[in-house]
């Protein structure tokens, strides 16, 4: 579908939104590609950070350490390396926060327990399966509303990057 939709693109913006790390509302715009300073500079003057961005919400990267995310591999935006080798991409992550960490890590070394644990009980295979949800979703219209006015700026801010290309 990449492919498809990318094979004449010659600039691609990309969000892609995660939840689960930092303080409980707050979208951290993370570098979402690879080692390249040259696009990481462009990232930061289209969603923060840079000469002309919001140094209030500046983009982290995951290769000089300002990330809350750790180093990662395996990661879906590689595909747009691979499908789209003639386009220059500029892409974030947006990564919410929910709850305290060791809540979330709690939320993740249960659920891991529970895949390998198929036996557990149905009443504490729906407890883990519920703390899941409450600790990478966070159910208030506060939180939500945070969520969709950053999701929204910075898909805002992405046009107008791709723009100005």
């Amino acid at each position: 579908m990449l492919r498809q939709h990318t094979a004449s693109s010659k600039r691609i913006g990309w969000i892609d939104l995660h939840t689960g790390l930092g303080p409980s509302g707050h979208g951290e715009r993370i570098w979402a590609g690879g080692d390249d300073s040259i696009a990481i500079k462009r990232a930061r003057a289209w969603w923060g950070g840079g000469q002309d961005g919001n140094a209030a919400t500046p983009v982290t990267s995951i290769y000089d350490g300002s990330s809350t995310s750790a180093f990662l591999t395996g990661l879906m935006w590689h595909s747009v390396y691979q499908e789209a080798p003639q386009a220059e991409y500029t892409g974030i992550a947006m990564e919410y926060g929910t709850v305290p960490v060791l809540e979330v890590l709690g939320a993740l070394r249960a659920e891991h327990w529970l895949n390998n644990h198929p036996e557990a009980p149905p009443e504490l295979a729906k407890q883990i399966k519920a703390q899941m949800l409450t600790t990478f979703y966070t159910d208030t219209d506060l939180w939500r509303g945070q969520i969709i006015s950053q999701a929204q700026q910075a898909m805002f801010q992405a046009v107008d990057g791709l723009l100005k290309s």
